[in-house]
């Protein structure tokens, strides 16, 4: 067996890992609307309820991530698998919102622990193929929300909503044995425990970060409104399941050619690319009529994030030492909650008061915004190496 597949078979539980994790927070995403109409939330109670575990994974991310750069990370991978199982329990019984804000929370700090530690291991096992690796990690991410509405539109309606929790938690039950066969990476370990210390002041990881951001503008205000949107023009429950399995799909189909593209012509310029064709697509999401067209849109953003979804990762692990990677990556984690619960919590509510074309062209705006500005700080400014033992133009190669 030659290093490669060697590389390979040992990153396969982590990517069985994130499936089992995605389909848990894909089903959360799906079921929004059986919630507002079996439970009578409002619009805002829903932007709230996916505010606290985005806001848990945040804090989650920041706390736990250094962990994973002293080699604790199949440690945090299996408490975040049993933290998930809880959640989704709680959700499954739940009655009053505070139950939901409780679930969804814990279900936030589960993914902000698991993310980070998954990423720090992918990055580090093969470096020559970060890219190609990020995107499988990205496809097994997205394969897990793609499955989850098929998966739960389909016990709902053969049993209830509130038992396809109960079914995606057995799911991660059945994974829980992988979390035992991860291995720690041997990777070089932050043994002085520097954690997040002096991380923001990099230039180039502060640009990576605001590319992230205006991803999940993006991704916040897609869970927090699409589920709601479709149900405003009359889609019914197994189409609200469909539509996010139809976005979904190019993710999860691409995301491995499209981490190969971006380390191949430069993470920097291939993702602020694809973002900015993404928001002007976002721009006409509140513009068209129906489903149809709403629908077709939607696909087309999943094959540009398709495309995208890897390259901000590969900037933010290019511009730290290899004992830092799960620290920033951590980070990152930390950027994305955190930019995607302001998004939802805001842009739910201006859907719930204004409607959704401003929504969706705030955040249209709000990500050309950042895009322009991360593009901006991503610029290289030298062939210094920030890691050691990694040939120069490597380490530029993303930044172009």
């Amino acid at each position: 067996m030659n290093q490669t597949t060697q590389n390979e078979t040992k990153l396969f539980p982590y990517y069985c890992i994130l499936y089992g994790m995605s389909v848990g927070l894909g089903g959360i995403v799906a079921l929004v609307a059986e919630l507002k109409n079996d439970l009578g939330f409002s619009d805002f109670d829903i932007g709230m309820t996916i505010s606290c575990g985005f806001a848990a994974a945040f804090v989650a991310s920041l706390v736990t991530a250094p962990m994973a750069d002293r080699g604790h990370a199949p440690l945090m991978l299996r408490s975040a698998l049993m933290l998930g199982i809880l959640s989704l329990i709680t959700l499954s019984i739940g009655q009053d919102l505070w139950h939901y804000l409780v679930g969804r929370g814990a279900y936030g700090l589960a993914l902000g622990s698991a993310y980070p530690a998954a990423k720090r291991t992918v990055i580090v096992a093969d470096p020559k193929h970060i890219g190609r690796n990020l995107g499988r990690m990205g496809a097994a991410d997205m394969g897990g929300f793609m499955t989850a509405p098929l998966v739960v539109t389909a016990l709902t309606a053969l049993v209830s909503w509130r038992f396809a929790f109960i079914g995606i938690s057995v799911l991660l039950f059945v994974l829980l044995p992988t979390t035992f066969k991860v291995q720690p990476d041997t990777a070089e370990k932050d043994e002085a425990r520097k954690g997040l210390n002096g991380l923001l002041r990099i230039k180039r990881l502060n640009g990576a970060l605001l590319i992230t951001m205006a991803m999940f503008v993006l991704i916040g205000a897609f869970e927090a409104i699409w589920v709601l949107e479709l149900d405003h023009r009359g889609a019914s429950q197994s189409f609200i399941g469909l539509s996010l399995t139809i976005v979904a799909l190019p993710i999860a189909v691409l995301s491995p050619l499209g981490g190969t593209l971006a380390q191949k012509y430069g993470a920097r310029r291939w993702s602020v690319s694809i973002w900015i064709i993404h928001a002007v697509v976002v721009l006409f999401y509140g513009l068209v009529p129906g489903l149809g067209i709403l629908i077709g849109l939607a696909f087309f953003s999943g094959i540009l994030e398709g495309f995208g979804f890897s390259a901000a990762s590969m900037l933010v692990s290019a511009a730290v030492p290899e004992d830092r990677q799960a620290a920033a990556q951590g980070l990152m984690t930390a950027v994305e909650v955190g930019t995607g619960a302001v998004a939802s919590l805001t842009l739910a509510a201006i859907y719930s008061s204004y409607g959704d074309t401003l929504a969706w062209l705030i955040t249209a705006f709000s990500m050309m915004i950042l895009l322009i500005l991360g593009y901006i700080l991503t610029k290289p400014e030298d062939l210094k190496p920030v890691r050691p033992g990694i040939p120069i133009e490597k380490l530029r190669r993303p930044f172009e």
